[in-house]
C-alpha cells in the first residue's frame, strides 16, 4: 500500500518555484505595460476617471493572466498527474482523461521548450480538428521533462516531433 502511494506521488507534478516566480514577474510586467497604455489613452480621450479605469483594467488583466496559477501554486495543488485511470491536467479539465480516450501523445520541442500534445479519438472530441485536444506545457512543472515522460510512457507511447 505504501509503495503504491509513493509511486502515485512520484507521478504528480506541481508548479515549480522558479517558473512560478518567472510567470508572476512576466504577468506583472505585462500588467504595467497594459496599465500604462490604458492610462495614456484614457488621458488622450479626456476621461475624467482615468486613474480608476487604469486601476480596474490593470487588476482585471493581471487576474486574467495569472490568478489560477497563483491559486494552484499557493495551495500546492497538483497541476499534472499521470494516474492509472488517466491523464490529469488541471489547466485543461477538472477530471482525468481516461487512457482509452487518448489516441496519441506527441512531444514537441522548440529549442529547450517542451510541450505535450494530447490527441483524443475522433468520437471523443466535441469538434473535429486537426490539432491536439490540449497542449501540456512542461516547463512550469516541478518535475523534469524526463520524469514526466517516464511516468507517461508506462501508459502511452510518446511520439517526438521537432518544430
Amino acid at each position: 500500500m505504501r509503495d503504491a502511494y509513493i509511486s502515485s506521488m512520484k507521478n504528480q507534478f506541481r508548479y515549480s518555484q522558479n517558473s512560478f516566480k518567472r510567470s508572476v514577474w512576466t504577468a506583472l510586467g505585462l500588467t504595467i505595460i497594459v496599465s500604462f497604455l490604458v492610462w495614456l489613452f484614457s488621458r488622450l480621450f479626456g476621461f475624467r476617471h482615468a486613474d480608476i479605469i487604469t486601476l480596474i483594467s490593470g487588476g482585471l488583466f493581471f487576474s486574467f493572466c495569472s490568478l489560477a496559477m497563483i491559486w494552484r501554486y499557493l495551495r500546492k495543488e497538483v497541476v499534472v498527474a499521470v494516474r492509472p485511470d488517466g491523464l490529469f491536467d488541471a489547466r485543461y479539465s477538472s477530471q482525468a482523461v481516461p487512457w482509452d480516450e487518448i489516441k496519441d501523445v506527441r512531444l514537441t520541442r522548440a529549442e529547450n521548450d517542451f510541450e505535450l500534445g494530447v490527441y483524443l479519438w475522433p468520437d471523443k472530441v466535441s469538434v473535429s480538428k486537426d490539432g491536439p485536444e490540449f497542449l501540456m506545457d512542461l516547463a512550469p512543472l516541478d518535475g523534469g521533462v524526463e520524469q514526466v515522460l517516464e511516468a507517461l510512457s508506462a501508459y502511452k507511447q510518446i511520439t517526438m516531433e521537432e518544430r
